[in-house]
């Protein structure tokens, strides 16, 4: 990119004004940014005034820009689609790693998954730190990564991994303590150059119209969830909200879980109190040695991945199928060959012991 100098104090005057940024201007900005070439101070007061004065679709695609230009990218070869489950964290509530059980429920259905994940920065315990955990190795080079996805149909993509630049910053963004521009651009930058789409879980509501504008312009197909329980994901506790952006168009549909043939149960069923706990409650979601409520959240949050995939029609019929694939032993399957090819499966076997899960 073009070296062009900055002046920060205009840069702050700006944003203080409650003036935005240009998308030009913007990727100027967070390309110094992330490059460490502002000193910490200045982009400490860049970021948080930012996130206090609202990020712009503009200012959101800027940082993806920025991010993806400066990522480690593969290109796995596959068949049909390939999808990514996340959400943009920032939750409050204490659960255990929904998104990830259920990528790896839909990949067990059919659907190819590139999950894309880092260790928790705020909640009890990430997605990587539930695979590590379970003995994935998070330094498998890419180009194993993208063995992975063409071989089992699944596969981890650890973010510092694949975003090493953003360490200039981890430091920054440890500091600020609060939900930055970084929040909401990283989770649509999974490095496959070739995924189809994803479904994405917002936290708050607000995001949605954002996240519909800004996915509208990265030319795949999305599904953004928010629930009213202010969880990042599909809830089992109420209604929810979900925005198609497929081919563009923006459409929404509001899902009460009842209608899929869910029952609601309470918050406090489906949230954990320590990363011991959420470990084993995940595998035991897997597995289907779940409660119900447990098994539920699940299979609600893998039936997007199944209908953007055409696996299945509607949510209803994804609940059915990702269910059946829970209840057949796909799913402890997908997870034991993922952790075979790309860990220590007898971790996983010596795991599966300690929690009764044989």
């Amino acid at each position: 990119m073009k070296n062009i100098e900055i002046n920060v104090k205009d840069i702050l005057n700006k944003i203080s004004s409650g003036n935005n940024f240009s998308y030009n201007e913007a990727k100027l900005i967070f390309e110094k940014l992330v490059e460490g070439k502002i000193i910490d101070s200045d982009a400490y007061s860049i970021l948080k005034k930012i996130s206090l004065k609202g990020e712009t679709v503009d200012e959101i695609l800027a940082m993806i820009e920025i991010i993806k230009y400066f990522s480690i990218t593969i290109h796995p070869k596959f068949k049909n689609t390939l999808f990514d489950i996340c959400g943009t964290g920032g939750s409050k509530i204490k659960t255990f790693n929904i998104s990830t059980a259920a990528a790896i429920v839909a990949a067990s259905a059919g659907c190819n998954i590139a999950k894309h994940g880092n260790r928790s920065a705020s909640g009890v315990c990430g997605s990587a730190d539930f695979l590590e955990y379970i003995g994935i190795n998070l330094d498998n080079p890419p180009h194993m990564v993208s063995r992975s996805i063409e071989e089992i149909g699944l596969g981890f993509l650890f973010a510092p991994l694949f975003h090493p630049v953003l360490k200039n910053v981890a430091k920054l963004r440890k500091t600020i303590g609060m939900r930055t521009i970084f929040n909401i651009a990283a989770p649509l930058c999974n490095p496959c150059d070739n995924l189809s789409g994803q479904i994405i879980g917002v936290y708050n509501s607000e995001l949605l119209n954002k996240f519909s504008e800004v996915t509208k312009k990265l030319n795949k197909n999305y599904i953004i969830v928010n629930s009213n329980d202010g969880i990042d994901e599909i809830s089992n506790t109420g209604k929810n909200k979900l925005v198609y952006v497929i081919k563009g168009n923006i459409s929404s549909i509001n899902l009460n879980p009842i209608d899929v043939g869910i029952p609601l149960t309470s918050l406090s069923n489906i949230t954990i109190k320590n990363k011991r706990d959420s470990i084993k409650l995940t595998l035991k979601s897997i597995y289907g040695l779940a409660r119900k409520e447990i098994e539920d959240i699940v299979v609600i949050n893998s039936a997007p991945a199944l209908v953007l995939s055409k696996i299945a029609k509607d949510i209803k019929e994804g609940v059915d199928i990702s269910r059946s694939v829970i209840r057949e032993g796909k799913g402890r399957n997908k997870l034991r060959d993922l952790i075979a090819f790309c860990g220590n499966k007898d971790r996983l076997l010596e795991i599966e012991k300690n929690f009764n899960l044989n």
